[in-house]
């Protein structure tokens, strides 16, 4: 009799263990190719709400801001911002939203300005929460700067390696942005990238941010091929500079604004870009971060990025079936 308890004991503990080893296999191998869009870009489509304005444009897949008190401004309802990820009760509402939607998200977008001890703890709610709503990933800008390159490095590996205790358990992908001055040099981003267990903290790409900080148009492909093995979310906004200054070493940000164009018509070609990404592995959702709105009516960026979303399913459907 006490054999057989201690059989069952140990078959359940067993159970237990391949429970846990299920819930803390990354959520990022299982997706598909998918299109969305970021919630603060729709606010300017002058629709009822946002959900109105992702299905103008043909998509249902949102990246979601969330700030520090877990709140998500960027998903509007008139003139309210009513949802929230703090609580099980605001968790729950908002997936009741979605639900009735047909509506989910692809990221939580948490922008990060000091890699301490208070962020850990903000981006450990908001990984818990993202296990609980089934969002796959959590996209970190890592907003903070006035560092030499080694100690930006340090200091980053260190802060994302805090985290890699709540991916593992939860199965969250965590990715941070190639934002601004350090993330947009490979001599920067890949020895980060390889600091960390990548299973549980990649990157979020952003070949227009490389395009933006200076780098010539031919370098860009070589750049996306150099991260393309850490990629694990994908942003999506292009620009069209002279022809004299796209392949020119330029300063960071030079007439970005002037020049920021829709995806289809920039100088960036997609179609080379996602091959690459996907040639080491990708797969997953495809976010467009059109800076060119500033340029358009509410029409116009209803037009614009209706044809983003068409461009890039048109791309990912000549590469495999979505």
């Amino acid at each position: 009799m006490r054999m057989r308890t201690l059989m069952l004991a140990g078959l359940t503990g067993l159970a237990g263990l391949a429970s846990l080893a299920s819930a803390a296999e990354p959520m990022y191998p299982k997706l598909k190719w998918d299109v969305g869009i970021r919630d603060v870009y729709l606010g300017g489509l002058k629709k009822p709400d946002v959900w109105t304005a992702a299905k103008a444009i043909g998509v249902r897949r949102l990246e979601c801001v969330v700030d520090k008190e877990l709140s998500c401004p960027g998903l509007f309802e008139g003139g309210e911002q009513p949802y929230r990820i703090d609580t099980p009760e605001s968790r729950s509402k908002l997936m009741k939203a979605l639900k009735d939607h047909d509506m989910s998200i692809s990221c939580l977008c948490a922008v990060i300005s000091a890699p301490d001890a208070d962020h850990v703890k903000w981006i450990t709610r908001v990984v818990e929460a993202c296990s609980e709503m089934k969002v796959p990933v959590v996209m970190m800008p890592l907003g903070y700067g006035g560092k030499s390159d080694e100690a930006y490095i340090a200091e980053s590996v260190g802060f994302l390696n805090d985290l890699v205790a709540v991916a593992k358990r939860t199965g969250v992908q965590l990715t941070i942005e190639n934002l601004g001055r350090y993330l947009n040099r490979e001599e920067i981003v890949v020895p980060i990238m390889k600091g960390v267990p990548t299973d549980q903290v990649g990157l979020a790409n952003d070949i227009c941010n490389m395009y933006w900080y200076g780098h010539p148009i031919d370098k860009l492909y070589d750049l996306a091929k150099a991260v393309a093995p850490y990629v694990r979310y994908v942003h999506v906004k292009n620009i069209k500079y002279p022809e004299d200054k796209k392949n020119v070493q330029r300063k960071p940000g030079w007439e970005y604004g002037k020049y920021a164009e829709p995806v289809r018509t920039g100088d960036i070609d997609f179609a080379r870009i996602l091959r690459i990404y996907s040639d080491a592995g990708f797969k997953g959702d495809v976010t467009i971060e059109d800076d060119s709105k500033g340029k358009f009516d509410a029409k116009g960026q209803e037009r614009v990025f209706s044809e983003d979303v068409k461009l890039l399913r048109e791309i990912i459907a000549k590469m495999t079936p979505m």
